[in-house]
């Protein structure tokens, strides 16, 4: 794969943005791949291990993937990250990883749409409209609609009722989407696929993408996370 987002150097990837995502064949994990020339070359790639804290492994998998493939911390160039949306903790930290190891070496930041691991994840059907519905809550998902490669338009919150108008071919989600919106889907003949995502794609993605300051890195909240309405809820009045 050409990859001009970046020179010549070392990306490592983050790619733990959906753990309902796990039971595809890609797990949660981390990648580490090199460019040389203008060309990629994925390196390995190693799974989180544990079935319930991903995140408690995350250190840990880098350290493994980076010892194996004879990669030191300052060796590396690039830190790419599957930036949502998806689950609030795991986006956390990935980030906040990413960050405070791209300012201890001095390497730049790459934020990669969790959608669009998915799809290329999956394969692209060129001219196909593919909906890639993640972080799905009550009767609503976050959907982005692609017509082969290339984003519709940015994601947004979606109903059943907005299936028709977005007329997909095929829909990718995990098991959690709104039974509404998966029979709204089927009522316009799209087809569905299990979310899987791929840490060696997202750092494919990662060398193509524009570098970003480690600073601005941050994560895709499609909504405001429950852990801070909760929060807002409890100390609303209470200031002053």
């Amino acid at each position: 794969m050409d990859a001009r987002g970046m020179g010549d150097g070392i990306v490592l990837a983050i790619e733990v943005s959906n753990p309902s995502a796990a039971g595809s064949g890609h797990a949660p994990g981390v990648a580490l791949g090199r460019v040389f020339g203008g060309a990629f070359e994925l390196l390995g790639v190693e799974s989180l291990r544990g079935q319930t804290r991903h995140d408690d492994d995350l250190m840990p998998a880098i350290d493994r993937l980076t010892r194996a493939g004879g990669v030191r911390p300052v060796e590396i160039r690039r830190y790419a990250v599957s930036v949502g949306p998806g689950g609030f903790t795991g986006l956390r930290v990935a980030t906040v990883a990413a960050k405070m190891l791209a300012m201890a070496h001095r390497a730049e930041c790459a934020a990669v749409p969790s959608a669009l691991v998915a799809i290329e994840t999956a394969g692209v059907g060129e001219g196909e409209r593919t909906m890639v519905a993640l972080a799905s809550k009550g009767a609503t998902t976050h959907a982005t609609v692609f017509v082969g490669r290339e984003p519709e338009g940015p994601g947004r919150i979606v109903r059943a009722d907005d299936i028709a108008a977005l007329a997909p071919d095929r829909v990718i989600a995990d098991g959690s989407l709104p039974e509404a919106i998966a029979a709204a889907c089927a009522a316009v003949g799209a087809r569905r696929e299990a979310l899987a995502l791929d840490p060696g794609v997202c750092c494919q993605l990662g060398a193509l993408a524009e570098a970003v300051e480690p600073a601005s890195l941050g994560p895709i909240y499609p909504r405001e996370p429950e852990a801070v309405r909760k929060w807002r809820e409890r100390h609303r009045g209470q200031a002053g």
